[in-house]
């Protein structure tokens, strides 16, 4: 062999080299695309689905830390916003039940793997 043929040789495996890095390139780029885009379809599907805050429930929480605050009494409210305190402090109530359920089922379950 002489050296023409040899550098003809080397050409054609860069080529194909080449063919074939170019063809991987392409195919992790494409899954590249494919997870970016399923990455943004799950954030609009997530912000679609999110609870939004109702303007009247923040008017209420605020009308609350008043109260608390002793800036205004129950007594100075219309019975609309009372009624609605009442609702909203019920609702409260009953998270805060299950919150120490939830915390008495763990601590349950945390005395059973100590003592086994």
């Amino acid at each position: 062999m002489d050296k023409n043929s040899t550098k003809e040789l080397t050409i054609v495996r860069l080529s194909i080299i080449e063919k074939i890095g170019n063809f991987l390139k392409k195919l992790f780029s494409k899954k590249e695309n494919l997870e970016v885009q399923e990455i943004k379809k799950e954030n609009t599907f997530i912000s679609n689905i999110k609870i939004q805050e109702n303007d009247e429930e923040k008017r209420i929480l605020k009308l609350q830390t008043l109260i608390a605050d002793d800036i205004v009494t129950e007594e100075e409210l219309p019975e609309e916003d009372v009624n609605a305190l009442h609702k909203l402090y019920d609702k409260q109530i009953l998270q805060l039940k299950k919150e120490i359920d939830d915390y008495r089922e763990k601590i349950l379950k945390l005395r059973m793997n100590i003592s086994e």
